[in-house]
């Protein structure tokens, strides 16, 4: 297992190297798009349009960043290999198909850094946000990862199965985005518990709490946060198996 994550490693370098301007087209397009969306609002509507929620819109939409790049990145890479003809090998490794896509989704969140980064920085600088950075924001960065992980997995298993998933990615993008944007920590009970139970909404909760109002979250939503993310792993990880015994019953691992 080592050895494939020295071998992709590499091949993440390599490719990173060979292929600069594939990020930097990704990171110049986030930056326009967030730039222009709050420059425009502020000229059409004022600097007074968000008010007191300016701080919880901006880390609903840094956290949809994050968790959408981590969760396409899966399905993306399966549909790339399928296209060149290369799952059947990677199927045949030692680790498996799934241990490879898992190597390669940690490896991602290097990718994923180098992007989200600028793009936040860019969304502090043109909705004038100002956020707190405490250490406690690692725990539920963590989870809302492990929970993007497990729902890039059941994107995986769609990709495997039927190859190009390209239009639903688009879909799940705009729904994500909706369901990033609704503060569920500010329902009544039991409207909240109910909205906990959605993918990845009470790490973004939490992360609210933490980086956009300065406050810490109670200790139930932190737990909280970690049972939606292994949940949803668990999950993902079951379906991308079933997905795969299937592909590989049909004789459809390798055939795009």
């Amino acid at each position: 297992m080592l050895r494939v994550v020295h071998i992709e490693f590499w091949r993440f370098l390599r490719a990173l190297s060979r292929y600069p301007l594939e990020l930097l087209g990704s990171v110049l397009g986030a930056v326009v798009v967030f730039a222009l969306f709050f420059s425009g609002a502020r000229y059409l509507a004022g600097p007074a349009l968000f008010g007191e929620r300016l701080e919880a819109l901006v880390v609903s939409l840094i956290t949809w960043s994050l968790a959408f790049s981590l969760l396409s990145q899966i399905a993306s890479n399966i549909s790339e290999e399928a296209l060149a003809g290369l799952l059947e090998q990677l199927a045949l490794t030692r680790p498996g198909l799934l241990g490879v896509v898992l190597v390669r989704a940690l490896l991602s969140l290097l990718q994923i850094g180098l992007l989200v980064i600028p793009i936040v920085l860019a969304i502090l600088l043109t909705s004038g946000a100002r956020l707190d950075f405490p250490p406690l924001a690692l725990l539920p960065l963590g989870t809302l990862a492990l929970g993007s992980l497990g729902l890039g997995l059941m994107l995986g298993g769609l990709a495997l199965v039927y190859k190009r998933v390209g239009q639903l990615l688009g879909l799940l993008q705009f729904a994500f985005l909706g369901l990033f944007l609704v503060r569920f920590e500010a329902f009544a009970w039991p409207w909240s518990g109910l909205g906990y139970l959605l993918p990845l909404t009470p790490s973004v909760a939490a992360l609210r709490l933490l980086l956009g109002r300065g406050e810490t979250p109670g200790w139930d939503l932190l737990v909280l946060a970690g049972i939606n993310a292994l949940v949803y792993l668990a999950l993902g990880v079951g379906f991308f198996r079933r997905a795969l015994r299937r592909v590989r019953r049909q004789g459809t691992l390798g055939t795009y």
